[in-house]
């Protein structure tokens, strides 16, 4: 359970730099301060076990924002309520680490395009090593690091460069060293799926399913000596897992249009509600204005827009639940009119 809360920085500080805070439950914590960020600015932690604290009572927005609330999502906003321009944009200090949109659907969890139209890589940390299991777009990952953010954007461990994941048609040797994370030689049932998933255009809820699936023998025709990892051989063979998945599992051409939000501010809604939860998250906020404005594949734009939601959030989310219910959303001064005044 986490809360997220504003930090502001102190004079004398700047991006790079760590800082200490205090969080509302009385845990002194460390954070970096994100790139772009300068003294009197303010980013966003999320806290462990913290006490429910909504971010605008944690960071005043103060008199910056225009009348109603309504802010231009080409700027963002700091702790004094100062508008900022986007050619510096305020970084989130970390992306939602909880199995997202990102991860259902197979997106980088930075820019939210879809993993496999583009070369992907993974975080490695001083001593070559990866850092975690997750897969990210390659170009948005080198522009995170590029930012001197210097941690993994899910999370948090250290990281000092970007290994680009070889395609294992061309270069197998090398995709199964990128791909065995703990570099013990075998590939474990989550190692092999999420990066098939991450190189290959798959259905990903059928093949989620057909892993999961206790009487299935999907896994059981690989993994033959019951050891719960594949070997080398057994991937990459003429007709092994990579090949048997890339033809079982293709995944559809994905004909539905995203809802014009100017025209049916219900259907937008809805059609990014996909958890059907009646509100939309942080993250699914975010990914439907990089996929709506289609600034998915352009690195700078993703973590210039990454930055401007961090610091208008709390104006579009006066109670503090981290999330945007639909009457919030169709506020008169609320976030559809907002987007519709960008896109137009």
């Amino acid at each position: 359970m986490t809360t997220r809360i504003g930090v502001q920085v102190p004079p004398g500080l700047s991006s790079g730099q760590s800082i200490q805070f205090q969080t509302p439950s009385g845990m002194m914590m460390q954070a970096q301060i994100p790139a772009g960020v300068s003294a009197g600015q303010t980013f966003y932690v999320d806290v462990p076990n913290a006490a429910p604290v909504a971010v605008a009572q944690a960071v005043p927005m103060g008199g910056g924002v225009p009348m109603g609330g309504a802010v231009p999502m080409g700027s963002a906003v700091d702790g004094g309520g100062s508008s900022v321009p986007m050619g510096m944009p305020m970084v989130s200090s970390q992306v939602s680490s909880e199995r997202g949109v990102a991860e259902a659907h197979a997106e980088c969890p930075i820019c939210f395009e879809s993993l496999h139209k583009a070369p992907v890589g993974v975080f490695l940390d001083g001593r070559g090593k990866r850092v975690s299991q997750h897969f990210f777009n390659l170009e948005a990952a080198r522009q995170w690091l590029s930012t001197g953010n210097g941690h993994c954007p899910l999370t948090r461990q250290p990281i000092a460069s970007v290994l680009p994941v070889p395609d294992l048609r061309t270069d197998p040797e090398g995709w199964f060293r990128a791909v065995d994370v703990d570099g013990n030689g075998k590939l474990s049932r989550k190692e092999v799926v999420e990066a098939l998933k991450a190189q290959l255009r798959v259905d990903n809820k059928a093949l989620d399913a057909a892993i999961a699936d206790p009487h299935g023998g999907f896994w059981r025709q690989w993994d033959k000596d019951g050891s719960g990892t594949i070997e080398k051989s057994e991937l990459l063979a003429p007709q092994g897992l990579a090949h048997y998945v890339r033809s079982t599992f293709l995944k559809r051409q994905d004909t539905m249009l995203i809802p014009d939000i100017k025209r049916d501010k219900n259907a937008w809604y809805a059609y990014w509600d996909e958890d059907g939860s009646g509100t939309l998250e942080k993250e699914e906020v975010v990914r439907a204005l990089l996929k709506t404005l289609n600034l998915q594949s352009t690195p700078a734009k993703v973590l210039e827009m990454r930055g401007t939601i961090d610091a208008i959030w709390p104006v579009f989310d006066p109670d503090g639940s981290n999330s945007i219910d639909k009457a919030e959303f169709l506020a008169a001064e609320g976030l559809a009119n907002t987007i519709i005044a960008t896109v137009s």
